[in-house]
């Protein structure tokens, strides 16, 4: 391919077992760097597992995944997917995700000479360890490895993971941020009446969790965490966003909390604004887009020191956060945002820093390296 190629519009094929409306970083991410392609002008087709939806879709085979049941994982077709390539063959191919379909995705690609890039979306090592199959984590992780091995580049969401693949042998790294729409996520959707409906008034604080409700996001530690806190301030309130497989469990087991499932769009935005702080104690995040989303929001944050909150958060400037696994810390750093003052100066910076985060910039970033690696592939 001749480098001058890259100077017009790409052709671009996104590999994925998760994309819009599944509810979750990987699909929700894919989608405004799709988005932002096509607005570039580049023509992009998404393979993807569940039920092809929307423009530019074809769907495989799929089933759900054990223990994930929000999202399929689509069969290792490799004969398909190469059919498909020789028939209509794109510039390059972005692989989300190192499953099945990805695996067959990346063989299809190389037999026939076609750019490969991907992203290391998810730490599945870490998550094994949290859902008590640690006896595969290790192979699992020396399988994305080598995975990541056949690609021209791998993309990470932050520098610390770039660090932490870097220290486990993988190359070719390179980091591709993430963004947050601030129109979207403001703290002007601000609801007193949603306050209300909430029995609150506007001075009482309501921590906010969002994040699917499983093992490996620890929200039990933020509970922990609001419960010390009710002790000081017996009327606060605490909501969970989202659903998974140990949500009915902690719903009854904490019925002073309040679990509404999953919110998105305009609902979601209105929730985020309408509480006083954030609490993120996942210790198995590449990145974590609701760290965004509530900064754009307003949002006091807690979090552990790493992923977005490592990278973009100042500790008590436009966040607070702990070092990662410090439980006591956590709770400590929770109870101090019962100080109104603190929480109104750390939303108002944290709001300063996403307006500096949009996607455009990101999706930029993402077309040059999709470029460079069609150049480098002639």
């Amino acid at each position: 391919m001749n480098p001058s190629h890259t100077d017009s519009p790409l052709k671009i094929e996104v590999v994925t077992d998760t994309y819009l409306p599944d509810i979750n970083g990987v699909a929700i991410s894919l989608g405004s760097l799709v988005g932002g392609l096509r607005k570039l002008g580049h023509e992009v087709t998404i393979l993807r597992s569940g039920k092809a939806v929307g423009p530019g879709e074809s769907a495989i085979f799929s089933w759900p995944l054990p223990g994930y049941w929000e999202v399929n994982v689509g069969a290792p077709f490799f004969g398909q997917i190469k059919r498909r390539w020789q028939t209509a063959p794109p510039d390059i191919v972005y692989i989300a995700i190192e499953t099945p379909l990805g695996f067959s995705a990346m063989t299809a690609a190389r037999k026939l000479g076609i750019p490969l890039v991907g992203g290391f979306h998810t730490n599945f090592k870490e998550y094994l360890v949290d859902y008590g199959l640690g006896l595969i984590a290790k192979p699992v992780g020396l399988y994305q490895k080598w995975f990541h091995s056949k690609l021209l580049k791998t993309l990470v969401p932050s520098p610390g993971m770039h660090k932490k693949l870097d220290s486990e042998g993988f190359s070719n790294i390179e980091i591709l941020g993430r963004g947050v729409d601030t129109d979207l996520y403001s703290p002007e959707k601000r609801s007193a009446s949603l306050r209300a409906k909430w029995g609150v008034n506007d001075d009482t604080p309501i921590a906010l969790v969002v994040g699917r409700v499983s093992g490996e996001k620890n929200i039990e530690l933020a509970i922990k965490s609001f419960k010390s806190m009710r002790k000081i301030c017996p009327e606060m309130v605490a909501i969970v966003v989202g659903d998974g497989p140990v949500c009915k469990k902690l719903a009854k087991a904490n019925p002073e909390v309040r679990f509404p499932g999953y919110l998105t769009g305009e609902t979601l935005a209105e929730c985020y604004a309408s509480c006083d702080m954030l609490f993120f104690p996942s210790e198995t995040e590449t990145f974590g887009n609701v760290t965004l989303e509530a900064m754009a929001s307003g949002l006091a944050i807690l979090a552990y020191d790493y992923a977005a909150a490592g990278w973009h958060g100042t500790n008590g400037v436009n966040c607070l956060k702990v070092p990662k696994g410090d439980e006591d810390a956590f709770i400590s750093a929770a109870e101090s945002m019962l100080d109104t003052n603190l929480r109104k100066r750390i939303g108002s910076q944290a709001r300063v820093t996403a307006e500096k985060l949009g996607w455009k910039a990101v999706v930029a970033d993402f077309e040059a390296i999709l470029k460079h690696a069609v150049a480098s592939s002639s």
